[in-house]
């Protein structure tokens, strides 16, 4: 029952929000088809982007801790950036691929606009699947710590912990965030097949995703190591999750505007604009 109502909680709001975002693309939607592929994608994506970042925490992370207890505070936080870093770049780079895979040859990808839609469907498969673990994981991790300690509504603290709390805040901050960084990857991409540069500014868009998307994580990695401060509100009013916040907000305002003006840009709207006007028939009297 529990995994049941974390694959809703995890899937609903990335369904809602592909339509928004879908539906948000005014002059030539592209296939509901290809929508889908890339979604399915993106969420096949997740296991081995979870891998990967497996293997680069579980050897980065430790080397951090491990300064930070023999007091080279400096040094550790230099090690627990690069650490989360790469494992941002390994997400916004999986994403890159398997979208890239599937729409690199598509006809159908003939508008600037384009690589910003696939690669924010591909963003919303690959959160769906992130966080229907995360959920899943915050309630067995809530119910394991009541058990220990002895108290006797942890099953409602598990609950709580994991569907009032981690999954509204997943299903924006970290739902939007992918979209926001993956679309600015999708944006460079456009870029390179619809505006014919270098190879390279694909590169610039995964690196400037990555830096964002490391941007965002890299506060509440600190929290968790130089505060004693446990719990949704403690956290929420740290200046680690403000921090955090701020980050989001740029990205999300970064987002926007080129969503903005690729769809500007877009030749089918040009089309319209340029198109006469078609006179009504004149009704007789």
């Amino acid at each position: 029952m529990v995994h049941l109502l974390a694959l809703l909680a995890a899937f609903i709001p990335a369904i809602f929000w592909l339509w928004f975002f879908y539906s948000r693309d005014r002059y030539e939607r592209e296939p509901k088809a290809l929508i889908g592929k890339l979604f399915l994608w993106g969420l096949l994506a997740g296991p081995w982007a979870a891998g990967m970042n497996e293997l680069l925490g579980g050897t980065l992370v430790p080397i951090a801790d491990s300064f930070g207890r023999s007091g080279a505070i400096p040094t550790a936080i230099v090690i627990l950036f690069g650490s989360v870093l790469l494992l941002a770049l390994n997400e916004e780079t999986m994403k890159y691929i398997v979208a890239n895979n599937s729409i690199r040859s598509d006809p159908n990808f003939n508008e600037p606009l384009d690589g910003m839609v696939y690669m924010t469907t591909a963003a919303l498969g690959f959160a769906a699947g992130e966080n229907f673990i995360y959920i899943v994981g915050r309630y067995f991790g809530v119910l394991e710590s009541a058990a220990r300690a002895g108290a006797p509504d942890g099953a409602s603290a598990a609950i709580v912990g994991a569907f009032v709390i981690t999954a509204p805040m997943r299903a924006l901050l970290s739902t939007i965030g992918h979209v926001a960084w993956s679309g600015l990857v999708g944006y460079f991409l456009a870029q390179r097949v619809i505006g014919g540069r270098p190879a390279s500014v694909v590169t610039v868009g995964i690196l400037l995703a990555s830096v964002m998307h490391a941007a965002y994580n890299f506060p509440l990695e600190l929290q968790q190591r130089l505060t004693e401060a446990t719990g949704f509100i403690a956290s929420v009013f740290s200046r680690y999750f403000l921090a955090t916040f701020i980050v989001w907000l740029i990205s999300v305002g970064v987002y926007l505007l080129l969503f903005r003006r690729a769809l500007r840009r877009s030749p089918f709207r040009q089309e319209q604009i340029a198109a006469p006007a078609v006179p009504e028939p004149v009704k007789p009297s």
